[in-house]
């Protein structure tokens, strides 16, 4: 059976978000159809990403990175990763703008891909479970 894990959604994104829709509501009220016409696409691709973005490990020991409609699935096989990394970034004491994962894989050549999980504990523990079966 596969197992999903759904992306968390940071607070930047929201805030770019807000921004976005300040954007397209001023332009708008301005009459700068261009403008607002970019603002409101860029605004639902980035909700359509934030939304959709699944990392899914696979009964047949692949990682799927699906980063929504519009952009082309990542598949790693779990054999080819190297390494796992848990990181942070901008630490304030116990406080950090983002916690993230990376994740470095291939054989020939290192690649690197970074996730951010809601669950960034369960999937690596998950990852690293079924790489020892």
């Amino acid at each position: 059976m596969n197992r999903i894990f759904h992306a968390r959604v940071p607070w930047y994104t929201l805030f770019f978000l807000f921004l976005l829709l300040v954007l397209t509501v001023w332009a708008y009220r301005e009459r700068l159809g261009l403008v607002a016409l970019f603002s409101l696409l860029l605004m639902v691709i980035l909700i359509e990403r934030t939304i959709h973005t699944t990392y899914t490990i696979t009964t047949d020991g692949l990682l799927v990175i699906h980063r929504g409609r519009f952009s082309k699935d990542l598949t790693i096989p779990l054999m080819d990763i190297r390494r796992i990394e848990q990181l942070r970034s901008a630490r304030f004491g116990q406080f950090s703008l983002t916690n993230y994962i990376i994740v470095y894989y291939g054989q020939e050549e290192e690649k690197s891909v970074s996730l951010i999980p809601a669950n960034g504990h369960e999937l690596v523990a998950y990852i690293q479970k079924i790489r020892k079966k």
